[in-house]
Order: C-alpha cells, then sequence, then structure tokens
C-alpha cells in the first residue's frame, strides 16, 4: 500500500468514494455537483501497489482508500505556522476494516514531517477515533438559538448602511476577517478558500451582507434561510465585525429578519461568545457548547523549536514521549527554553513528565493546560516541579479554529 497524489484522471473515482462516504442517500446515480477546489486543496490516494510504482503506471482500481489535506497557515502562539488540514477521508465499503485509513494516515504524517509541516488538524467523524491515532480536540464552538425580535436587546441606533456582497468581494470581506480574527489557530485565508469554500455551498450558496460606514467596512455576515413558508431558520454561518459596534449593527440585521424568520441560529462562534448575557431575557436562547476539530503534531522536535514561547520563560525539563503512530516522536527529549525559544534534544536522563501526543499537540497550541492534563492519563508527572515549568512554558492561549474542512 502505498499513498500518492490522486491523478487527475482518477477523480471520478474519488469523488464516487466522498459520495458514498459522505451522501450515501444520494444513491448510485448521484449527480456530480461538486465544488471548484481551492487552490490550497491536494487530494490522495492510497493504492494497492508497491511503493515504487510511477504515479503514470497507477490504477484508479487500486484505491482503497483516499484523502485530502487544505495547506493552511495557522497562528500558533501569536506567529503563522503551517496546519495541514486533513479533510475527505474516505473509503468504499468493500476496503473497510482492513486497516487502511491507519495506513494512509501514517504515511500522509510522514509526508507532513518531509515537507516541513510540523503540525496538523482535522474535523473528526468520530472523536474516539482519531484520538487512537494522536489527534486531539483544540477548542470548543457554541451554537446559539434565538428568536429574532429578542436581538433588539443588542441592537443600537441605524447608523452606517448594510451592503450586498458576494465572492468578488473577498478581499474586503478578508481585510475584515483578518482584523477580527485574532484567535490563536485562526488561519490566513486564500481568494480560493473564500471563493470556493466560505462563500460557496454544497447545496446552496449563502447570503453575505456587509455593514459599512462611509464606505468602509466594518463587519459581514455570510447565512442561510432554511425552511418554507410556515417556519424559516436563519443559519448564520459566519458573523465577523472589527468591534463591538460593528458587531451590534450585525445583530440588528438579524433582527431585522422577525418577520420572515421564527429563529437566527449563530453557529460554530467562539465558546466566550455570551450574547445569551445581553438579552432582556436570557431564558429565550438556547446555548449549545459543542465540540470543535482536533490537532495534532507531527514532528516534536521541529515543532517545539518553531514556535515561540513566554519571554520570561526560562525552564529546562525532560519530556517523554508517547506516540504509537510516529516513530520519530516516541523518545524522551530534553526541552530548554529561554528567551521565547525552545532548543529540542533526545536524551537518556530520567524524565520529569510522560506526555502523549495528543496532550502534548493541545499544550503546544495552549488548548488546555498542564494543571488540568496532569489530572487525566495523558500527562504524568514525575517531578513536582514540572508542573511549574509546563504551565509556564505552555501557557493557556484563547484558541479557536472556525474553519470547517
Amino acid at each position: 500500500m502505498h499513498l500518492h497524489p490522486l491523478p487527475e484522471e482518477h477523480r471520478d473515482t474519488y469523488r464516487e468514494f466522498l459520495s458514498y462516504a459522505f451522501r450515501p442517500e444520494d444513491g448510485p446515480d448521484w449527480d456530480d455537483n461538486s465544488l471548484q477546489d481551492p487552490d490550497i486543496y491536494f487530494p490522495r490516494g492510497l493504492y494497492d501497489v508497491p511503493p515504487e510504482t510511477p504515479t503514470g503506471d497507477l490504477d484508479a482500481s487500486d484505491l482503497v482508500t483516499v484523502c485530502a489535506f487544505y495547506d493552511y497557515e495557522a497562528r500558533v502562539r501569536g506567529e503563522f505556522h503551517p496546519l495541514p488540514g486533513i479533510s475527505a477521508v474516505a473509503s468504499p465499503p468493500e476496503a473497510r476494516r482492513r486497516g487502511h485509513i491507519a495506513t494512509m494516515l501514517d504515511q500522509l504524517l510522514v509526508e507532513f514531517r518531509e515537507s516541513g509541516r510540523y503540525l496538523s488538524a482535522l474535523w473528526p467523524f468520530k472523536y474516539e477515533f482519531y484520538r487512537r491515532f494522536g489527534w486531539a480536540t483544540t477548542n470548543n464552538h457554541a451554537h446559539t438559538s434565538v428568536p429574532p425580535e429578542e436581538l433588539t436587546a443588542v441592537s443600537p441606533a441605524a447608523s452606517g448602511e448594510f451592503v450586498r456582497l458576494d465572492a468578488d468581494d473577498w478581499a474586503r470581506l478578508d481585510a475584515v476577517y483578518t482584523e477580527s480574527a485574532t484567535e490563536d489557530l485562526a488561519v490566513t485565508r486564500t481568494e480560493g478558500w473564500w471563493r470556493h469554500r466560505v462563500l460557496r455551498g454544497w447545496d446552496t450558496d449563502p447570503y453575505i451582507y456587509g455593514w459599512q460606514r462611509d464606505g468602509d467596512l466594518r463587519g459581514y455576515l455570510v447565512y442561510r434561510v432554511k425552511g418554507d413558508w410556515e417556519s424559516r431558520t436563519m443559519h448564520v454561518q459566519e458573523l465577523a465585525g472589527v468591534d463591538a459596534e460593528a458587531r451590534q449593527h450585525l445583530f440588528r440585521f438579524l433582527r431585522d429578519h422577525d418577520s420572515q424568520v421564527d429563529e437566527v441560529i449563530v453557529e460554530r462562534a467562539h465558546e466566550g461568545t455570551r450574547l445569551i448575557d445581553d438579552l432582556t431575557d436570557p431564558r429565550a436562547a438556547t446555548v449549545e457548547i459543542k465540540p470543535g476539530p482536533m490537532v495534532r503534531l507531527v514532528d516534536v522536535p521541529t515543532a517545539l523549536e518553531a514556535v515561540s514561547f513566554p519571554a520570561d520563560a526560562e525552564h529546562s525539563f525532560v519530556l517523554d514521549v508517547s506516540d504509537d503512530r510516529c516513530g520519530w516522536n516516541d523518545d524522551t527529549f530534553r526541552v530548554s527554553v529561554s528567551a521565547g525559544e525552545a532548543s529540542v534534544e533526545s536524551t537518556a536522563a530520567d524524565p520529569d513528565a510522560t506526555v502523549e501526543i495528543g496532550a502534548l499537540s493541545q499544550l503546544l497550541v495552549g488548548a488546555r493546560p498542564a494543571v488540568e492534563l496532569a489530572r487525566t492519563e495523558y500527562l504524568t508527572v514525575h517531578e513536582s516541579s514540572a508542573v511549574e515549568a509546563l504551565s509556564a512554558v505552555f501557557t493557556e492561549r484563547d484558541v479557536f479554529l472556525r474553519e470547517r474542512f
């Protein structure tokens, strides 16, 4: 079995795998309404062929499972780093339960490491499945449902203007996004990502509206309306404003749909968003907290030496890293941090702490604090001073990977 970049002539088989995996209700005679792939999308196929088989000799009939990745760059501890987002993991039913997915993921991580991509992320179909392969949850996200009229409490007097936007306005939207998406794991969005994913839909394209003052775009909404004449729901995919004023005017826009929709649902918002606290009747809204994507270190030494740490953290500790899938990570490392930088080397010294790769991934991006992880089976502290050192180096961050991929 060997993982290859997917040849263009194998795209039909690739799409058949994806259709069966994600939309089996469409049946065997499904219509190919697939969206154009953005510029950062790279499909891969695991073929039942010897590793040395040239790409030109591959046959689509030898495909056993497929995947793809979006070649993101994301903010990690205040600076941007490669963060490929794995997607489209699929295999036909006749090839399942044979370990092909595990083989494919293992080889994909090898590719990432060899190409200098030392972190990775994905959205799981089952968290426990990918947890076994070393990925761990990054952040939760909030779904808020509220009748539109209740948004009067957070709607200011009318000012500025609302404007209808489309994909050709992606650069204006991106400027707002860049200014507002300040959390760690926010990705750099390309024109292709905007045009072919954010502003397109698999079934229907979304509406895009912005709020501007004197021609200066300050916020935007991406949303769809679902239902029929008797009952409609407004699903807000993204609500972004450069400041509180802009966000309030976006809520005013949603409120003004009270004659058209029964409910507004703000999807996949930051867990810290507390719209419910500002409503006149907080009980009118329902907030669901749901788990978000997962992250995994691909190359421990490279990642730790690439990421910046607090400038005042001066610590040295020995970590015994457990990684069942990537042998190059399954080692004991001495980590020395000074002036915001880490140096990492293999060592035979006794460890100060033993950490599983998923937990170390959470520590690195700041998703969970060391004190909390030390209460789990994923981080075992052998020296009491290690918790203080880990806490000082791996400070908790405001983490929010909002993209769906």
